[in-house]
């Protein structure tokens, strides 16, 4: 199985700068297929920036990512067709409060022709029914809770079929109580052999359902290793400290 695994996408020497504050210094890694890789650090340690960059929400200062063997930094290349294969769960869900449910699904694949109304509405409910939130269908963001959003933004990347799916810190704006739920899906997803970057406090899934833990502080991959490797062993004093103070 393993050596029929293909880089996904390929950073090499990704920097980014705000001004004079170096955010991302540096960075090459890549990350395979079926791959399931939390990115865990301080805040300010630049991961949210470097989630961001893998789809061009934020732009690199230098440096390449190639997304399916495609550089999408090179002017040239359609960002939004390669959007489409990458997935994105932000913290505030993003939702259309003006559309239902089924709405906030169907909307982006029919107005891009991936797929009809029909179709669209089918797939929409096989989701919902497979997070729980079939009988949500014709609800509206303001009736639903945190939990229940993000489960809903999360079927929202679904829909588009994505080749791996992006996810920033996509319990830190919920109640404790509503973290399992969106957890379970999260997991769910791993098992059934998505591609996942997740950068994440939640040091249980990393440890758990990452096949490989990032530690990004001070704009650097200070260890990337393996989850129960990394969390058993830390090397590094800086991801030592950091443990410490979280687990």
């Amino acid at each position: 199985m393993a050596e029929n695994l293909h880089d996904i996408i390929r950073v090499e020497h990704l920097t980014k700068k705000f001004g004079k504050l170096t955010v991302l210094n540096d960075i090459s890694i890549s990350f395979k297929q079926h791959e399931v890789v939390s990115v865990i650090g301080p805040s300010g340690g630049g991961k949210s920036t470097f989630l961001r960059c893998l789809n061009l929400l934020e732009t690199p200062t230098s440096g390449a990512i190639y997304v399916e063997g495609t550089n999408i930094c090179d002017k040239n290349v359609d960002i939004n067709l390669h959007r489409q294969k990458m997935g994105m769960v932000f913290q505030q869900f993003n939702l259309f409060n003006n559309m239902n449910v089924m709405r906030n699904l169907t909307a982006a694949p029919v107005k891009l022709k991936v797929m009809g109304k029909d179709e669209a509405e089918e797939k929409a409910r096989t989701l919902l029914k497979r997070v729980g939130l079939l009988d949500k269908a014709g609800n509206y963001p303001s009736e639903l809770s945190g939990g229940q959003k993000q489960r809903i933004a999360i079927v929202r990347a679904l829909m588009m079929n994505p080749d791996v799916m992006l996810f920033d810190e996509p319990t830190s704006a919920l109640d404790p109580e509503m973290i399992g739920e969106v957890l379970d899906v999260m997991k769910e997803l791993a098992d059934a052999g998505m591609t996942m970057i997740v950068v994440t406090h939640e040091m249980r899934f990393a440890r758990e359902v990452s096949t490989r833990t990032l530690f990004l502080d001070g704009g650097k991959v200070d260890e990337d290793r393996p989850s129960h490797e990394l969390f058993a062993d830390p090397h590094s004093e800086r991801l030592i400290s950091f443990l410490n103070k979280v687990l």
